[in-house]
């Protein structure tokens, strides 16, 4: 089986994990900088979960009605029959499911992630060795500039006079492929006197 890797927006998205403990946790922690409205439920949540002003937690067992209205649900109860029955609730009325350490119950994975502003790459072996997807992902961190996020920014915001002043499409991307090109470069955001000589020699 093939696992394509959507980018989709859950920013305000309704998610429930069914699950109150450390792995829990873990797949919290991946998923807030993303923005959803996470929901756990479960009979025992621990403290760090509870202390989250980020999520709403609900301290009993999991009802086949809460997965009602959520976008992707996660299964990471420490017992399997709960998490058997989350996925096959879920897989019937088509919602997105992950389960804990089981690639066969799952219709979505996670990957191992890389994030730094608006970057993110994931990184999937389909299940096969989660282990060799972190060390691809701790290689590729490395290898990140420490201000990528700035450097997005500033080339989100280059790309505006880029559009106005630039009229011939393929120069426009020529231009936008030198300013990434510089930036990654110099591993910085670009100045505004090189922002102003990269569009200044397609002016009319």
């Amino acid at each position: 089986m093939g696992y394509f890797p959507f980018f989709m927006d859950i920013e305000g998205r309704e998610g429930l994990i069914v699950g109150g403990g450390a792995i829990a946790r873990h797949k919290v922690n991946k998923l807030l900088p993303f923005g959803p409205k996470l929901t756990v439920v479960a009979p025992v949540i621990i403290g760090e979960l509870l202390e989250l002003s980020e999520i709403s937690c609900m301290q009993r067992a999991f009802r086949d009605e809460d997965i009602v209205g959520r976008m992707f649900v996660i299964a990471a109860s420490d017992q399997k029959e709960v998490n058997m029955h989350v996925s096959r609730l879920c897989r019937q009325r088509n919602i997105p499911v992950n389960v804990v350490d089981d690639k066969e119950e799952c219709s979505f994975l996670f990957p191992a992630l890389v994030k730094a502003g608006m970057l993110t790459v994931g990184i999937s072996t389909q299940g096969a060795s989660p282990a060799a997807a972190s060390q691809i992902r701790k290689r590729l961190e490395a290898e990140i500039p420490e201000c990528m996020a700035e450097i997005l920014e500033s080339l989100a915001d280059f790309r505006i006079p880029v559009k106005e002043k630039i009229r011939d499409q393929k120069q426009r991307e020529e231009v936008l492929k030198q300013a990434a090109s510089l930036c990654m470069e110099r591993q910085r955001p670009l100045t505004p006197e090189e922002a102003e000589g990269l569009i200044a020699p397609y002016l009319s």
